[in-house]
């Protein structure tokens, strides 16, 4: 079987020299298509024996859903009284943080920006 004929604008005694590399892929491609149906096989066998050999977990989950509290009740309008608990005044402003530095010692190191220097 010489399907592996003259492809190319060669002449045909250069031509044959490549006959070798044809018929080498040409292998290569049988066997990798060899190898990909005995994969998929495989898979198949491995997917269904899966499928079939491991039982289904039977718990339900919704026999403590409680559908009751599910239905939207209706929006309810809310009072600036009503969210701040009955109290209308408004909340104290905090007072100023103290400093435990006095006002002649040093700041601890990194909390204050460092001296410029002169040359």
């Amino acid at each position: 079987m010489n399907d592996f004929s003259n492809f190319t604008s060669l002449p045909p005694d250069q031509e044959r020299g490549f006959v070798v590399y044809e018929q080498r892929t040409a292998e290569a491609q049988q066997k990798a298509f060899t190898v990909a149906i005995v994969s998929a096989i495989a898979v198949l066998v491995l997917a269904l024996g899966i499928y079939l050999g491991v039982a289904p977990d039977d718990t339900d989950i919704s026999k403590d859903m409680n559908m009751s509290n599910l239905t939207r009740a209706p929006a309810q309008t809310a009072t600036p009284a009503s969210i701040s608990g009955g109290n209308s005044a408004p909340a104290p402003t905090p007072a100023p943080a103290a400093t435990d530095t006095p006002a002649g010692s040093a700041a601890p190191a990194g909390s204050a920006a460092p001296a410029p220097t002169t040359p």
